[in-house]
């Protein structure tokens, strides 16, 4: 398998942190972004490719990550749709809906297991993969 790169944004800063040293310490996977905060444009997100994962909690500031999976999902600039895996602590079920009607491809609740987090990123990749074949 090749390298995964992904994004991360959560506007707890000890978080982001936390997901960066987590996911870059797997071999697999690299992280090629992170924020705090999405800001106005979904533009400002690192350059989309297939071998790409999204991980970010749904309630941030400026731009909640539904907008952001909306946004990126109508942006004619993308040509492949990352994978989006929301980990938040909001378990309604009717937002836990809108996100897979966005297209998330995971939704995982906090406090995660560090472990099972890494194999969703993996699997999702490899999910994606057999899709495009």
């Amino acid at each position: 398998m090749e390298q995964v790169n992904v994004a991360i944004a959560d506007d707890n800063e000890r978080i982001l942190d936390l997901l960066e040293e987590i996911i870059n310490m797997d071999k697999e996977l690299h992280v090629v972004g992170k924020a705090k905060n999405w800001g106005k444009n979904v533009s400002d997100h690192p350059k989309l490719s297939s071998r790409m994962s999204y991980y970010w909690d749904l309630i941030m500031p400026k731009m909640d990550g539904l907008t952001v999976m909306e946004k990126i999902n109508q942006d004619k600039n993308v040509q492949k749709r990352p994978d989006f895996i929301v980990v938040t602590a909001v378990g309604q079920e009717r937002i836990t809906e809108d996100a897979f009607n966005r297209g998330a491809n995971y939704y995982i609740m906090k406090p995660f297991n560090n472990e099972m987090l890494l194999n969703r990123i993996k699997s999702s990749q490899k999910t994606s993969e057999k899709l495009r074949k």
